[in-house]
């Protein structure tokens, strides 16, 4: 089957989603399928048609607007009249892939990562808030014939938000086995990078600094307890921090000193992947107050490497967080202070246990895989 890929990025382009493609891609490969992916160029390293890894990759110079590329027409016709089926991810690939499958009657699949809806409004102001959920709602209502959702919470927020009529088929995420040894490269040491003792416990943050990832209703918690009288002399509350968006990480720093909490709210830049994996390794306990999830690869890996997990609620956090961990009612800051001070007052007697779940890889590629196949079933020549 010849399978054509429009994509926003993908390898080198680092992001979750464009690992979840790359492991999609190979094992799609290893089947026998003839792959084309179409993305915007990483650099001039990665410009024009290119065999990556065995993959065949076309690069495009896309121009951007809020880091999605806009994608012509006339670049990707050629790619899908070649194709058996047209598989396109969310958000820009949208309209033009589902345009030209039409136009040359190939069958088209739609990988939706995540569906806000109207909780655009719980993170942007009203002007972006209803600028982001209309867009949304024109991308997700383009006519595709299977809508792929990376999880079941975002499965119902499709048909929620975006039409009860849709054909929506949950394929979730792949995630290997968090190979821990990957840490085993890295000499540094948490409390060395915090400026620690060894008496403090340590509850570690660490991500973007975006709206969604809940950093403020986090530290709207820390403020409760503290300003509560709660012994806090012994805990630090440790957040890595990317350096995107810019706007975001001042302001949320602003915050901390605002509210005078610099002796136990502490924050330093993000790390290599062997430096963050052998400090996710070295911590008490991992919080993840993410608002909105559409799977929450992070938390998965940090329940891989045995962490203690406070979680919140929002997305499809309770389908993939498993082992000791905590959940909290989403966006409630005082839901997730109370769970803190359980934590902090019981230690890892404070955690629930929840089984271990597994998303392996060889279930997406198969996923896919029958995905295609019912779309061309009963089609002459395959």
């Amino acid at each position: 089957m010849k399978i054509c890929f429009v994509l926003p990025h993908f390898y080198p382009y680092v992001g979750g989603g464009e690992r979840i493609f790359y492991d999609m891609v190979k094992g799609l490969l290893k089947k026998g399928h003839e792959i084309r992916v179409l993305a915007r160029n990483v650099g001039e390293e990665y410009l024009g048609h290119k065999t990556v890894e065995g993959m065949e990759v076309y690069y495009f110079p896309w121009k951007s607007m809020f880091g999605h590329p806009l994608i012509p027409a006339r670049d990707i016709e050629e790619h899908i009249a070649w194709c058996d089926v047209v598989h396109a991810s969310i958000f820009t690939p949208a309209f033009a892939s589902s345009r030209l499958a039409r136009k040359y009657h190939k069958p088209s699949v739609l990988t939706v990562h995540e569906v806000r809806g109207p909780r655009w409004f719980w993170v942007e102001d009203l002007i972006h808030a209803s600028a982001f959920w209309l867009y949304e709602q024109f991308v997700c209502r383009q006519p595709f014939d299977i809508y792929h959702a990376v999880s079941q919470a975002t499965k119902r927020d499709i048909l929620k938000y975006c039409g009860k009529n849709k054909n929506v088929v949950c394929v979730y995420n792949a995630v290997n086995e968090m190979d821990i040894s990957i840490a085993e490269k890295s000499s540094l040491n948490l409390r060395d990078y915090f400026h620690l003792g060894e008496k403090e416990r340590i509850f570690l943050y660490y991500g973007r600094p975006g709206q969604t990832k809940g950093i403020n209703i986090y530290l709207d918690a820390i403020h409760m307890l503290k300003e509560s009288g709660m012994d806090l002399s012994a805990i630090r509350f440790c957040f890595i921090l990317g350096a995107e968006p810019v706007k975001l990480r001042q302001r949320f720093i602003a915050s901390v000193q605002k509210h005078g909490l610099e002796d136990i709210v502490l924050i330093q830049d993000s790390l290599q992947r062997e430096d963050l994996c052998r400090c996710i390794l070295q911590a008490d306990y991992v919080v993840v107050p993410s608002v909105t999830e559409g799977f929450g690869l992070s938390a998965l890996e940090a329940c891989q490497m045995g962490k203690k997990i406070i979680s919140s609620t929002g997305g499809a956090l309770t389908e993939v967080v498993y082992g000791n961990c905590l959940f909290f009612e989403n966006r409630s800051s005082k839901a997730l202070a109370k769970q803190l001070r359980r934590v902090i007052k019981k230690g890892d007697k404070a955690f629930d246990y929840v089984p271990p779940r597994s998303f392996p890889y060889e279930d997406m590629v198969n996923g896919i895989e029958r995905i295609y196949f019912r779309l061309m079933k009963g089609r002459k020549g395959i």
